[in-house]
């Protein structure tokens, strides 16, 4: 049984459902960025994984290349077959392509989707951009998927789970997310993965305030305390 409130959907990583209330609440955008191997694909396959294992369907689209279904199974272990059949995979190969998907939502996820999650919603974005006055319909598009996204969760009851890159301002003031204005304002929640030391990562709630973060280790399973369960 589901010990999670009925407006959330865990994560599957304990430490991370307890900054978040318990979960990513439904109708609403939780936004995870990080640099590199920070813990942002893990953490998106493993809500994935806890969706599935609780009988909820996951649309989760890839837009760095090819999914890591290895990856994904190892972490699905004995579970993978069960698993699959709730989860829908789709790769991304441009911003064009992106732009597309998310027009057409309506038509592209399954009537049993109650997850989504694209890994990553400014990958492809980030290729699009140019210099100047180039950038203006690349980020007018941008700002149309989040609102589309957004009005999707909101129609169909969707948590949506998206990572993003990390940009480094000037004067070492820390990083903040690719597209930070747009991605800030329609996202409901914004969780930072920072690495640490070895398998030690800091989750950080950025929004809403007030600010708090958690300790966390990556395992072969994913995300989770400090002796790697999750």
């Amino acid at each position: 049984m589901d010990a999670h409130p009925p407006n959330k959907i865990s994560t599957g990583c304990k430490p991370v459902d307890a900054l978040l209330g318990g979960g990513i609440t439904k109708g609403s955008i939780l936004l995870v960025f990080g640099e590199r191997g920070s813990g942002k694909t893990t953490l998106a396959f493993q809500t994935i994984l806890t969706a599935a294992a609780s009988g909820r369907g996951s649309t989760f689209v890839y837009t760095e290349g090819r999914t890591p279904l290895d990856r994904l199974m190892g972490m699905a272990g004995g579970g993978w077959p069960q698993s699959s059949e709730r989860m829908w995979m789709l790769e991304v190969k441009s911003f064009e392509e992106q732009e597309d998907l998310v027009e057409r939502l309506d038509d592209q996820l399954p009537n049993r989707t109650g997850v989504l999650i694209i890994d990553s919603i400014t990958a492809r974005y980030r290729e699009a951009l140019g210099t100047g006055k180039e950038n203006i319909p690349v980020n007018k598009a941008l700002n149309r998927e989040m609102a589309l996204i957004k009005d999707h969760c909101i129609r169909k009851g969707l948590a949506a789970l998206l990572t993003g890159e990390v940009s480094s301002p000037p004067f070492g003031k820390g990083v903040k997310p690719v597209a930070a204005s747009i991605l800030t304002y329609w996202s409901d929640t914004i969780l930072r993965l920072e690495k640490l030391p070895e398998a030690a990562r800091r989750a950080v709630l950025d929004k809403p305030p007030p600010p708090a973060e958690a300790i966390v280790w990556v395992s072969a399973r994913g995300l989770g305390g400090k002796e790697g369960r999750p």
